[in-house]
């Protein structure tokens, strides 16, 4: 099941909030996103280098 989580609502919700267990599960939340969109970018890159072994990739 892949979620996602605007983070825009989500910075504005924590703004807010002062309940410091809800400030814990938006910050959890958002590293959760975060560790995911790393994850894609680096099976990304490791693709492009499998299809492309002699092409040298700049990140």
């Amino acid at each position: 099941m892949e979620e996602e989580i605007n983070t825009t609502p989500v910075g504005r919700s924590s703004n807010n909030q002062k309940d410091p267990d809800e400030l814990l599960k938006i910050a959890q939340d958002l590293n959760r996103v975060l560790k995911r969109e790393e994850q894609v970018r680096r099976d990304f890159r490791e693709a492009r280098r499998a299809n492309n072994p002699s092409e040298e990739i700049q990140c």
